[in-house]
């Protein structure tokens, strides 16, 4: 019976070729590669539709997230951080801040995480919501741009929590 070489004992595994580099060579994105071939090719031949950026339809705003949380917890009172309601979103996608209450970070894990009916936590965020946006009102940091933001934001919302209002709204 032959030995290889690599396997006799008080020999390691040698390498035949050297270790290649860990680190990811950067490339410059070149301009083809920012769009998909069908797009090259309706370019190529004059037909490609410009596509202009959107803006967001949902608010996004630090300061506003602030003044949620320096509310403090709904509950315990304590310190808080601005959650997001869980209503009529993805996962990894955020809700409009506008629709943000302070719960503190055990509590918040705890809403994220389920552990009661949707139907519940979906009444339990229209209360908090509300609760909040009464607070900030009273404290006059409930701007314009966020009730704006707001009106459009809740009635996905309301037309589950309060079906009997949207019947009559219409």
């Amino acid at each position: 019976m032959s030995w290889n070489n690599t396997l006799k004992p008080g020999k390691g595994l040698q390498r035949k070729t050297p270790m290649r580099s860990s680190k990811s060579l950067k490339t410059k994105q070149s301009s083809k590669s920012r769009f998909g071939l069908a797009q090259r090719i309706a370019e190529s031949l004059g037909r490609a539709l410009k596509h202009r950026e959107s803006e967001s339809t949902v608010l996004r705003s630090v300061q506003h997230r602030r003044n949620v949380a320096a509310l403090g917890c709904l509950i315990t009172g304590g310190e808080a951080q601005a959650c997001h309601v869980n209503f009529g979103k993805g996962m990894g996608l955020k809700a409009c801040d506008s629709l943000c209450f302070p719960l503190c970070p055990e509590l918040h894990r705890q809403h994220d995480q389920g552990g009661m009916s949707r139907e519940e936590r979906w009444k339990r965020e229209w209360e908090y919501v509300d609760q909040t946006r009464a607070k900030l009102i009273r404290k006059g940091l409930w701007p314009t741009h966020v009730e704006q933001a707001y009106q459009v934001a809740i009635q996905p919302l309301a037309r589950v929590v309060h079906p009997e209002l949207s019947e009559v709204s219409q």
